[in-house]
């Protein structure tokens, strides 16, 4: 009888460890994926951040600084991303901009998982824009002055020709009554 309960132990032994084995592997992945799931998205915080009105923007803006105080580098990462928001109250492309070059500077490329480098590339790629559009505005909006200043001086020099047009008709009348009380005088 041993001989036939030795073999039925090592099955059930086998079964056993191929069980235990299967377990951990599973649970393995699990924590493995949970891991990879549990990492910040900065697409996702950037999309919850439209959806917030100002005040909510407001105090998450005062949570984000008070977090980067205390040291917590991500916190950095999302006032970066307010100041690019649009509707943020302290938007600003310029601080965006250099916020991510410093960064970028901070950090290789392997820092980043692959969807917040793609949400990254194409923060850096629409800053870019947005810079390039401000520097074209600003650049109009000098060459609009520098013609309101023109327009402003012709204005003025067209009112001077104007008074000077009045000026010379007026002695023109001026003169042809005297011409005129000097035929008027000769007769």
């Amino acid at each position: 009888m041993m001989n036939i309960s030795l073999p039925f132990n090592r099955l059930r032994w086998s079964k056993t460890w191929l069980s235990l084995i299967l377990l951990l592997f599973i649970t393995g992945c699990q924590l493995i994926s949970q891991k990879a799931d549990s990492q910040s998205s900065y697409g996702q915080y950037y999309l919850w951040l439209k959806s917030l009105n100002n005040e909510d923007l407001l105090a998450e803006i005062r949570q984000q600084k008070q977090s980067f105080a205390l040291g917590n580098t991500q916190a950095e990462e999302y006032l970066l991303l307010l100041h690019s928001l649009p509707n943020s109250p302290i938007h600003n492309a310029y601080t965006a901009k250099s916020m991510l070059n410093k960064r970028n500077n901070q950090y290789s490329i392997s820092h980043y998982n692959p969807s917040n480098l793609a949400f990254i590339t194409v923060l850096k790629d629409q800053l870019n824009q947005q810079l390039l559009s401000l520097e074209k505005l600003s650049a109009k909006s000098a060459e609009l002055e520098l013609n309101l200043e023109n327009n402003d001086e012709l204005s003025q020099a067209n009112k001077n020709s104007n008074a000077l047009i009045v000026l010379l008709k007026q002695q023109i009348v001026q003169l042809k009554k005297i011409e005129k009380n000097i035929n008027e005088h000769e007769q």
